[in-house]
């Protein structure tokens, strides 16, 4: 990780799990971040951390769109946004099929569970550093700081699915994750 100035601020290290079971993808990510030259801090924004852009015709509005997105909670769509759960789902149509993409958030991950920045437009992130904006909270708040030599770990899954969260079982897939509940 290279700072504007061409200074190295952190290193890290990622493991990446590719599962191909029938009808269901899974994507392991892992990283460990590392304050290899000096202290670190992660600072206190909606915009970031473990994200992705799902199609068009999954978004929840838009053209074409006609998509929804629900949390482990049960909070949909809009009200979504900010609101913190240990899953997250976006589904829709994409290519006359329904089909949605579900992230996870490992417990052991820094502020589990994690805030969602999820918009009705297809912007779904995991993000566990916007206190400031979600919470209404002081700037600054969110800021996570890493000492010098010490480091952070981030796991997440991402589970791509035919269904909706209830055919594709969201809730019981993510306690397999967890080792709750023994693999299907």
């Amino acid at each position: 990780w290279v700072g504007p100035d061409g200074k190295i601020v952190c290193t890290d290290e990622r493991t990446i799990r590719f599962f191909n079971i029938p009808n269901t993808r899974f994507i392991d990510f892992e990283i460990t971040i590392k304050a290899s030259n000096g202290d670190l801090i992660f600072g206190d924004t909606k915009e970031g951390s473990m994200a992705l852009r799902v199609a068009e015709t999954m978004r929840v509005k838009g053209n074409p769109s006609k998509g929804h997105i629900v949390n482990a909670n049960g909070v949909v769509d809009d009200a979504t946004w900010g609101k913190r759960a240990p899953w997250c789902d976006y589904q829709g149509k994409v290519n006359g099929e329904w089909v949605g993409v579900a992230m996870f958030d490992h417990p052991t991950n820094p502020r589990w569970p994690t805030w969602w920045h999820v918009r009705d437009y297809g912007l779904f992130a995991a993000n566990p550093f916007g206190v400031h904006d979600f919470e209404k909270q002081p700037t600054g708040t969110g800021d996570m700081a890493v000492p010098a030599g010490q480091s952070v770990t981030f796991r997440y899954r991402i589970y791509i699915h035919l269904g909706d969260e209830k055919a594709a079982e969201v809730q019981e897939r993510y306690m397999e994750y967890l080792g709750l509940l023994p693999q299907k």
